[in-house]
């Protein structure tokens, strides 16, 4: 005997209630455009987070070398002859170096004589930050420049941070 074989309205139900379990193309497609359209978004917030972090380093190297050569002036009524060595007995955890363009990371001390004071810092973000200690007051002249040259001196050190 030949096998029964069922009928059309069993077929047509099979059909009708036969589900998916994946993706089509497009839905596929449409995702990926999503993602793309996300990533092209945030990527640049996050590379602009990086350099403001970077900036946020150096400045905070210099408010850390601050009080450094603040007190070193209390002593001596004169940043005369603070330089780097000094400047590493003060306040170990800064990589102090003399005038000069610094490296990421570290404090150069760019003018020290008399009541006048001006310390640079380059982030990794390749910008140059400055603080100067303004004679006979207790606020501090900032500034910054992708520049060396334009933030090297006292009366450049201007603008803030």
């Amino acid at each position: 005997m030949w096998p029964r074989s069922r009928s059309a309205r069993a077929r047509r139900t099979d059909l009708t209630t036969c589900t998916d379990n994946g993706f089509s193309l497009i839905e596929l497609m449409v995702v990926i455009l999503i993602i793309s359209i996300l990533v092209v978004i945030a990527l640049p917030v996050f590379a602009g987070a990086r350099d403001r972090a970077a900036d946020k380093a150096a400045e905070s190297n210099l408010r850390n070398a601050l009080p450094a050569a603040v007190s070193y002036y209390v002593d001596t009524s004169s940043y005369d002859g603070f330089d780097p060595a000094t400047g590493k007995a003060a306040e170990p955890s800064i990589d102090w170096v003399g005038a000069g363009p610094p490296n990421v990371g570290e404090v150069a001390i760019q003018v020290a004589s008399g009541p006048d004071l001006l310390l640079i810092a380059l982030s990794r973000s390749g910008t140059y930050f400055c603080i100067s200690q303004i004679e006979n007051s207790p606020q501090t002249g900032r500034g910054k420049d992708k520049n060396f040259n334009n933030i090297n001196i006292i009366p450049n050190c201007t603008g803030g941070w």
